[in-house]
């Protein structure tokens, strides 16, 4: 009976602010690395569109029954380059760190490659710092919005952003490593795992209500609030198994529209119910579960009747995005554009393929096309930016066809591409991809609305004669580079390939 209380109110808790609630989860998946998706190819001339799929027999099924009803033919690919998919399925992968600084130790001992083992362990490092200080942090953050979002109606995205705002990001990340560890050292028994497992189940609760509470006493706290309960909640997590395995049978995109928020909005009230239990038993330290106005109802939290006073924040960008900005800036914001992207893809490649390439047409160190894009995308929308999610398509568009048309041209006239998709999810031509407009479009909207701005405010405290010559300078450097390059274009390893002819699958 009580289990069914608690999925009748998470139901009307979903209900109340499913869009923010669903945000979230696909939020929290992707940055957590769990959504995991396997790929498959259909060859469609004259453009190649990418499905994604978590098991290959769900793969299986749907090749089938395209060759039966469009005779199609399938072929499998496993995808090796990608932003998204190498920051959220390689570097962030959980206990990725141990076995790349295993590999690390390996390729320096044994094979006496220092270079390759140096940029090895610094990304082994990067992933377990990401995964200390982000990844961990980011579960309590998600905890507290669901926390907050049993009795707060309209309660914020950014509410996962919490245990920043309590700059308490010592105390959390040390403390969910040590869970972390008891748990690992915990599985080396089977009885042992499940017990330590569900014993510290609600520290990230405890955590996201208290995060001042010790490492050492949240693991007690938990504890004692879960003696009992145990069993309990493993037969609770049973009870989701049905919409498990709908979410399999729908490819994901159940349990990021439904399966997922519901459950986590289950557990909140199930932590709601035994926080209650604990305080009336009086078990020890229950007086650290003392924020009380996570019980009112209200529309939004109010932060200035939180159980520690907030820090104030610091409002260090400039967020007037109607602002008119001067030639000088955006000449300036053009090189700063190009540089960022030059570094960017200089940085992936590095830590891709274990080798520097200047990355580019151009001979110096940045890529034109991204500050072409940025100031396109700054003059021509500047009447939808009170839009921000008309904004947002309008950037993929434009920023799509410019990357297809400087392909195209590039192909066409230099007999090279500089950049290929092939094998990406739903790519034209190898041109442009999905996965790059979407994160064309989320870095234009950063630039639109707040990294333009502030970029601008730091020009203006340039002394004028400074601001000019440097754009002078820039600008010179950067004509002579594009004379030059078109000429004699910037080739070699990691950065061109010439043309070469592709077989091609044709349809029965």
């Amino acid at each position: 009976m009580l289990r069914k209380e608690i999925k009748k109110e998470a139901r009307k808790s979903l209900k109340s602010n499913y869009y923010r609630i669903v945000a979230v989860c696909f939020f929290t998946m992707l940055i957590l690395g769990t959504i995991s998706i396997f790929k498959c190819r259909i060859a469609l001339p004259p453009f190649t569109i990418r499905t994604p799929f978590h098991y290959s027999y769900n793969a299986d099924i749907l090749k089938e029954t395209i060759l039966r009803i469009f005779h199609l033919n399938f072929t499998y690919y496993k995808p090796t380059r990608g932003i998204l998919a190498n920051i959220f399925n390689n570097i962030t992968a959980s206990g990725s760190f141990i076995f790349g600084t295993l590999n690390s130790v390996n390729q320096l001992v044994f094979h006496d490659h220092l270079w390759r083992s140096l940029i090895i362990l610094l990304g082994a490092l990067l992933s377990f710092l990401y995964w200390l200080l982000i990844r961990n942090v980011l579960i309590v953050g998600e905890k507290r919005f669901f926390l907050e979002n049993k009795k707060h109606t309209k309660t914020n995205f950014t509410r996962i952003f919490f245990p920043y705002r309590v700059r308490k990001l010592k105390n959390i990340s040390l403390t969910m490593l040590y869970k972390t560890v008891l748990e690992w050292i915990s599985y080396l028994t089977i009885i042992g795992g499940f017990i330590v497992h569900y014993s510290y189940y609600l520290v990230p609760y405890l955590l996201a209500e208290n995060p001042y509470i010790k490492g050492k006493e949240a693991l007690e706290l938990s504890k004692e609030l879960m003696k009992g309960h145990k069993w309990e909640l493993f037969k609770f997590d049973l009870s989701f198994l049905g919409f498990t395995l709908l979410d399999i049978c729908t490819l994901h995109f159940l349990g990021v529209l439904y399966v997922k928020p519901y459950r986590e909005c289950c557990l909140a009230n199930y932590y709601f119910a035994i926080r209650s239990e604990g305080i009336k038993k009086k078990i020890p330290n229950y007086q650290m579960l003392c924020d009380q106005e996570l019980l009112k109802s209200a529309e939004h939290y109010p932060d200035n009747k939180y159980i520690h006073k907030l820090p104030k924040q610091k409002k260090w960008l400039n967020t007037d995005y109607n602002k008119k900005y001067s030639l000088s800036s955006y000449i300036l914001m053009f090189f700063t554009a190009s540089i960022i992207g030059w570094i960017w893809e200089v940085s992936l490649n590095l830590f891709q393929y274990g080798f520097f390439a200047n990355r580019g047409t151009l001979h110096g160190p940045w890529l034109h096309i991204y500050g072409w894009g940025l100031l396109l995308i700054l003059i021509s929308l500047k009447k939808f930016r009170k839009q921000p999610v008309l904004t947002f398509v309008l950037v993929m568009i434009l920023c799509g066809a410019l990357e297809y048309g400087t392909a195209w041209y590039l192909e066409t006239f230099k007999h090279a591409r500089w950049w290929d998709y092939d094998g990406f999810f739903l790519n034209l031509h190898g041109r442009i991809c999905l996965e790059g407009l979407l994160a064309f479009g989320i870095a234009g909207i950063f630039f639109i609305y707040y990294g333009a701005p502030f970029l601008d405010s730091l020009f203006l405290k340039i002394p004028q004669k400074i601001k000019i010559g440097l754009c002078l300078f820039l600008t010179i450097l950067y004509i002579f580079d594009l004379s030059y390059s078109s000429k004699h274009p910037n080739m070699g390893d990691g950065v061109a390939t010439g043309l070469q002819t592709k077989s091609v699958i044709q349809i029965e």
